[in-house]
C-alpha cells in the first residue's frame, strides 16, 4: 500500500475555541490503536503528526488543538478539500492481559487512547479512564467516553468540573496506582503518571518530527536500550525502557 495518500475532508468540527475534530475519507485498513499519521499542511514544508482518534471502514478522525500557524490553517479547511497524508506510521498499543486496566490522558492526549478504550471495553476489560483538563471551559467529548469505560474520572485543576486536582491526585485518591496503564498527554503529565504508578505502563510520547518515519533521526530519545526514534520505534514506549 502506498504510504503517501490523498484524503478528503468530510467534516472539520469545532469542539471548543482551540480544539477541532476532523473526519477524513480514505483508506483505514492499516490503522491500529496508537499508530499515527503525518498531515501535509498547504503552504507549510513540515507535516503535522497526529494521533488517530477513531475510524471505520471508510474514514478516520483526528482530534487536534490549534497551537500554531499549521494547525490554524487546518482549522480553516472545509469539506471536500483534500490533504496529502503520510500514513501507517509508528507502533501501536499492545493490550495487557489484566482484567482491570487504567487509561490516563490530558486534553488532546485523549486522541491517542479513545479507540484503545473502545477496544478494551469490547474485549470485556474493566477500564477506568482519568482525564485531566485545566477548567470546565476546556472539557469536551465526555458523552462518547462514558460509553467506552466502566469508570470515567474527569479532573480539573481549578475544580470547576468533576474532581478538583490533577490526574495523579485522582489516581492516588481512587487507589488506581497498581493497575497497568496507558497514558498520553504533555510530557509533564506522563512523567508524573510514570512516577505515581507501580505497575507497567505504555506511554505515547510526543516529539518534534522532521520526516515522521525514522530517516532524519530528529526525534530520537535515550532509553535503557540505547537511542530510539519516537516516530519509528515509538510513539509508544514501555515504562520499563524509559529513563525517567
Amino acid at each position: 500500500m502506498d504510504r503517501l495518500v490523498n484524503y478528503e475532508i468530510v467534516k472539520n468540527t469545532e469542539i471548543n475555541s482551540t480544539t477541532y475534530l476532523m473526519e477524513l475519507k480514505g483508506p483505514t485498513s492499516w490503522i491500529k490503536s496508537g499508530k499515527f499519521l503525518n498531515i501535509g499542511v498547504p503552504g507549510k514544508y513540515l507535516r503535522r503528526p497526529m494521533s488517530i482518534y477513531d475510524w471505520n471502514k471508510n474514514s478516520l478522525k483526528v482530534l487536534y488543538k490549534v497551537i500554531g500557524e499549521g494547525t490554524k490553517i487546518l482549522s480553516r479547511m472545509q469539506p471536500k478539500q483534500r490533504l496529502e497524508i503520510l500514513i501507517d506510521l509508528g507502533n501501536y498499543y499492545v493490550p495487557f492481559k489484566d482484567k482491570k486496566q487504567l487509561i490516563v490522558c490530558g486534553g488532546c492526549g485523549m486522541g491517542s487512547v479513545y479507540s484503545l478504550a473502545r477496544q478494551l471495553t469490547k474485549n470485556k476489560i474493566d477500564v477506568t479512564i482519568v482525564i485531566g483538563f485545566k477548567s470546565k471551559l476546556d472539557v469536551f467529548t465526555l458523552q462518547e467516553w462514558k460509553s467506552v469505560c466502566k469508570q470515567l474520572i474527569v479532573c480539573t485543576d481549578d475544580g470547576s468540573y468533576g474532581f478538583k486536582g490533577n490526574v495523579v491526585d485522582a489516581i492516588k485518591k481512587y487507589g488506581l496506582d497498581n493497575l497497568p496503564y496507558y497514558t498520553c498527554g504533555s510530557i509533564n503529565l506522563m512523567k508524573a503518571v510514570f512516577k505515581a504508578c507501580k505497575s507497567e505502563g505504555q506511554l505515547s510520547l510526543e516529539a518534534r518530527m522532521g520526516c515522521g518515519f525514522g530517516a532524519c533521526m530528529g526525534c530520537s530519545i535515550e532509553t535503557k536500550h540505547g537511542p530510539k526514534r519516537v516516530c519509528r520505534e515509538g510513539t509508544i514506549f514501555s515504562s520499563k525502557e524509559l529513563l525517567w
